[in-house]
C-alpha cells in the first residue's frame, strides 16, 4: 500500500487487492454444486476446471523441418545483461526460488554461463531441462463467492531462468527476422513513423 501511495494510486483499491490476495482458498463447490474441503478434492475440482477451460480441440497438423543448414548465432553478451537488467523487481519467485534481485546482483561468471548454456540449447534445438518448466500456480481471489473456482484467477509462477531463456528465444528470432527481412523503402519507414505517431 506504501508503493501505491507514492505511486498516486488509489490506497483502497491496493488494500482490496491486498486483502483478496490473502484471502485463504478454504472450500470449494463442485459441479453438482455440493462444497468440499479437503485439500486433495480441492486440487481435483482446481484441476477439472482448468483442464476444461484451456482443453484445444483444434487439430494441428504436423510438419517436418528441413534442416537448411542455418547456424544460430552465440547469444550476445550484451543481450543477457540486458534481459536481466530488465526483470521486474519485487515479483514472486517460481518453483526454483529465484528471485529478480538475485539475478540483477549475479557474479559476472554467471551471464558467462548462461550465455553458454542457452546458446548450446538455441544450436542444438534442444528442449530444456524439464525443472526449468515446472511452474507453480495460484489461484487468486478475485470477487464473488469464494467457493466458486471460477471466481479465482490463476497466476502462473516460471523459473527466473527459463523465463531468461524464452526471452533469448524472442531476442534470436527478432535478429532472424530483421536480417532476413528486405530493407524498406526510405517512404515506406516515413510512412511507419506517421503512424507510429498517430498523426
Amino acid at each position: 500500500m506504501v508503493e501505491a501511495a507514492e505511486a498516486g494510486r488509489s490506497v483502497r483499491k491496493a488494500r482490496r487487492s491486498f486483502d483478496n490476495y490473502k484471502t485463504k482458498m478454504i472450500a470449494l463447490r463442485r459441479p453438482d454444486g455440493t462444497v468440499t474441503a479437503p485439500r486433495k478434492a480441492m486440487e481435483k475440482v482446481t484441476h477439472e476446471y482448468y483442464s476444461d477451460l484451456f482443453d484445444s480441440h483444434a487439430h494441428l497438423p504436423s510438419h517436418e523441418i528441413e534442416d537448411d543448414g542455418y547456424v544460430v548465432p552465440p547469444v550476445p553478451l550484451s543481450e543477457m545483461r540486458h534481459a536481466i537488467s530488465s526483470v521486474k523487481n519485487r515479483t514472486t519467485p517460481g518453483p526454483d526460488r529465484i528471485r529478480s534481485e538475485q539475478l540483477k546482483n549475479h557474479p559476472p561468471i554467471l551471464v558467462n554461463t548462461l550465455v553458454r548454456v542457452f546458446t548450446r540449447y538455441l544450436s542444438e534445438c534442444n528442449v530444456p531441462p524439464t525443472q526449468w518448466k515446472t511452474r507453480k500456480t495460484v489461484p487468486l481471489f478475485k470477487n464473488g463467492d469464494l467457493h466458486d473456482i471460477g471466481n479465482h484467477r490463476p497466476i502462473c509462477l516460471l523459473s527466473a531462468v527459463y523465463k531468461l531463456f524464452t526471452r533469448a528465444i524472442l531476442n534470436s528470432f527478432d535478429r532472424t527476422l530483421e536480417h532476413c527481412s528486405p530493407p524498406l523503402p526510405e517512404n515506406s519507414m516515413r510512412t511507419l513513423e506517421w503512424d507510429r505517431s498517430g498523426h
